[in-house]
């Protein structure tokens, strides 16, 4: 895997909407000013929140045309997208992945932005962060989440434990054991749209991550069962599930999300971990998707082991 420059003090920021617009008109002109508050600078590509009454952000043209023009600046160090939603697999077949590969740069964004990720990995085998979209980059943003999203772009660290935010909140062992591996994943309904697709992620030897919000279990069930059903899960080495915000059953009917969790993953063979602060959470914990991890689902730790970007 090809990992991105680090993102140095003076450096350029470019914000895309590869996916919906932002519903507050105020987010991307927020989210600028944040960022150079913070020493950066920020360029706007030009179809960012081009469509404002629609669930995309622009035409599909026009999103690749913003993401394939970015990696080609020599100016731009790094691309950070507006906001998830939906939209960005529509475009997939119209990104310059030659391009990516010979101007590698930091490319961050999670939730809808997972078909970018599963792509840029398959076909331009550059290290991508799952980790916060511009709209919540501004200064209400929480310290845990500011730290870990600015270690992982500034710092070529080899070590970052995730650990809780939160102490109120739980880590679930789904299933016993430790593993390490290079880490593959985002949204699990993104991965699930995946298969059958040419850009169907290889899981063989990896680590799979996943996160979901608003989906409720049997939902969750539906998607996992489709991944399995298409052979992903044989050669896994173990399973990180993220925060599922709100992915709770409403009727009452269907069991809890950990339940489904344990359906699939208890038997599987390989440790799985669940409760992680990364996803549709308030307190994220910044991940480079394609580097190697440790978890260790009986100690209930998931450890980084190496940087997602380079000097």
């Amino acid at each position: 895997m090809i990992k991105p420059r680090k993102l140095n003090p003076g450096d350029t920021i470019a914000i895309i909407s590869p996916s919906s617009p932002t519903k507050d008109p105020t987010a991307v002109p927020r989210g600028k000013e944040y960022l150079e508050s913070l020493g950066y600078k920020v360029v706007l590509g030009k179809h960012v929140d081009e469509w404002r009454a629609n669930y995309i952000a622009a035409s599909e043209e026009a999103r690749a045309e913003d993401l394939n023009e970015m990696f080609a600046r020599k100016d731009v160090d790094m691309i950070l997208c507006a906001r998830g939603g939906y939209g960005a697999l529509q475009f997939i077949d119209k990104i310059d992945f030659d391009n990516i590969k010979a101007n590698p740069k930091i490319f961050c964004g999670y939730s809808d932005i997972t078909s970018l990720h599963l792509a840029i990995g398959k076909f331009a085998g550059l290290v991508t962060i799952h980790g916060e979209v511009l709209t919540a980059i501004n200064p209400g943003i929480s310290g845990y989440t500011k730290d870990h999203w600015l270690r992982c772009l500034t710092t070529t660290e080899d070590h970052r434990a995730i650990t809780l935010a939160d102490p109120n909140k739980y880590l679930t062992t789904i299933a016993p054991g430790k593993a390490e591996g290079e880490v593959i994943g985002g949204n699990l309904c993104l991965i699930a749209s995946s298969c059958g697709t040419f850009y169907q992620p290889d899981f063989k030897d990896k680590i799979l991550f996943f996160e979901e919000v608003g989906e409720e279990p049997y939902g969750i069930d539906r998607f996992l069962a489709q991944i399995r059903n298409c052979g992903m899960f044989e050669g896994l080495k173990g399973v990180v599930i993220g925060e599922c915000a709100n992915c709770k059953d409403a009727s009452g009917y269907y069991p809890d999300v950990i339940d489904t969790f344990k359906y699939y993953f208890s038997d599987l063979g390989v440790p799985c971990l669940y409760g992680l602060p990364m996803g549709h959470t308030r307190d994220q914990a910044a991940l480079p998707l394609g580097v190697k991890v440790r978890l260790d689902a009986d100690a209930k730790t998931f450890e980084i082991l190496e940087s997602g970007v380079t000097e």
